[in-house]
């Protein structure tokens, strides 16, 4: 029941005292006029490190007690607070298990930060293929054969890096998984940015940390309560050095955490723990009729966990809508989505993402399915948007002529992008979102690989880490 940082940021600024400390608006007196009622009462609380309020570098008051207590909620033995999102998390792992030329197994579609560790690390990648799901054209997680052999491949790895759920919301059997990993004495790190939920509800899937992992990186801010930027990093066992983890977290992380972003963190659990069981409770049957409701849509389908789905968990708060009709596309729903105040996570050629969570209204889902209802779409025989499993996994397989950390600092030249193949990869093509890198420096382009980034350009996509966003030139060694 307790918040403890929280309690004390109230307590103190309840003692109405006097602030001769930075931030220096402060809390609150001097601020935008405009703007002060609206963040006034948030300010007060926007501290730093003065008697009371604890250090996020050497916590040993309120918050090493709000991240004992978030320990215990998601089930670690240590929990450590991130005010930067999940990608410190990830790259402080990373850096942790690995030292420069060591290897480790890294499913390829994982978030951009992974890739950024590697580079940071001076690590070598073996990449993880995962499998694809045929029925929306989306990878998936990847199979525990394929980590079986790459682990018999490559002795010599220090820890294999997953993700789980995915950004669609697919998962793997994580306790089987780890089961495999640990045979060969190595940790599992699991990139859990969007199952911060994950535990705490029996529609959910288990956590990765009720699963065995030995680390898990969770953006609590995604499908739970906290405040944009705040994640946690949830560790247990002996396989990774922790000293040597939190020396490279007081590294990357400010030197001046926000203590509102940390109190959200703090508040979060305790909502997770005390409040959200009775919101999903009301939430989810609500979902379930959505799906009812719309699932008689030609035009639409909702991806369905069966015997044959290349995935062993769905979590239910992801409501992926696949396009079934050449008729319309993911970035022509999402336009008329927002066009009725509807503002979807993600779109894409064949897909439009939302996520729901314990905040989602009866009254938004009321607005999503009379929308739906309302599209005059059809689907003529033999329309429907075919998938090849060979053809979406090429994407994720391509020749690695040069490490990263070599090609991000090696010389380049900026051609256009039609004149690529063939060319070997100076930058990282990033769709965002999801933020998932479709190549990365050091790879070759080749002809699959051409065709996909010049049909990402045709649509509404967004990428990072290009010189040019727009991806009409590209930077090759």
């Amino acid at each position: 029941m307790r918040a403890p940082l929280y309690e004390q940021l109230e307590r103190h600024a309840k003692r109405h005292p006097h602030p001769f400390h930075v931030p220096g608006h402060k809390m609150g007196h001097s601020f935008d006029a405009e703007a002060k009622q609206r963040f006034g009462a948030m300010l007060e609380l926007d501290l730093t490190e003065i008697s009371g309020t604890d250090d996020l570098h050497q916590p040993q008051g309120v918050i090493a007690e709000a991240q004992e207590l978030a320990a215990e909620a998601f089930g670690a033995e240590e929990t450590r607070f991130l005010i930067g999102g999940s990608t410190v998390g990830n790259l402080a792992l990373i850096m942790t298990v690995c030292r420069p030329g060591d290897k480790i197994l890294v499913q390829r579609n994982c978030h951009k930060s992974v890739y950024h560790g590697i580079i940071m690390a001076r690590a070598t990648p073996v990449f993880l293929v995962p499998a694809v799901d045929l029925a929306t054209g989306v990878a998936a997680g990847v199979r525990r054969e394929d980590v079986e052999r790459a682990l018999q491949a490559h002795p010599d790895a220090k820890a294999v890096f997953l993700t789980n759920p995915t950004y669609y919301g697919m998962g793997i059997d994580l306790e089987k998984m780890a089961a495999v990993v640990h045979r060969h004495d190595i940790p599992l790190l699991i990139d859990e940015a969007h199952g911060a939920h994950y535990g705490f509800h029996p529609a959910f899937p288990p956590s990765a940390m009720l699963c065995g992992a030995d680390a898990a990186v969770q953006s609590t801010h995604k499908m739970a309560s906290a405040m944009t930027m705040s994640s946690m990093l949830h560790v247990q066992g002996s396989r990774i050095d922790r000293d040597r983890l939190f020396r490279y977290l007081a590294m990357i992380q400010s030197s001046s955490p926000s203590y509102v972003l940390m109190a959200s963190l703090d508040l979060a659990r305790r909502h997770l723990v005390v409040e959200a069981c009775e919101e999903w409770d009301r939430l989810l049957p609500q979902l379930d009729k959505l799906r009812e409701r719309t699932g008689r849509l030609e035009w639409l389908e909702w991806p369905r966990l069966g015997a044959n789905s290349v995935y062993a968990t769905l979590d239910p708060l992801k409501l992926f809508l696949h396009i079934r009709s050449q008729q319309l596309d993911g970035f022509a729903l999402q336009h008329a989505m927002e066009k009725h105040g509807i503002y979807p996570e993600l779109a894409d050629a064949s897909h439009v993402l939302l996520a729901a969570s314990a905040g989602t209204s009866a009254r938004d889902l009321d607005a999503l399915a009379k929308l739906l209802e309302s599209l005059d779409v059809e689907v003529e025989p033999g329309e429907e948007r075919v998938l090849e499993a060979g053809v979406v996994s090429s994407h994720y397989l391509r020749e690695q002529v040069v490490p990263m950390d070599e090609a991000v600092d090696s010389p380049k030249e900026t051609i256009s992008l039609e004149q690529s193949l063939g060319r070997v990869a100076a930058e990282m093509v990033i769709p965002y979102p999801p933020g998932i890198p479709v190549l990365v420096p050091g790879e070759r382009i080749d002809e699959q690989c051409l065709a996909m980034l010049m049909e990402l350009r045709k649509g509404q996509t967004r990428f990072h880490g290009v010189q040019d966003d727009r991806l009409q030139t590209i930077q090759v060694l």
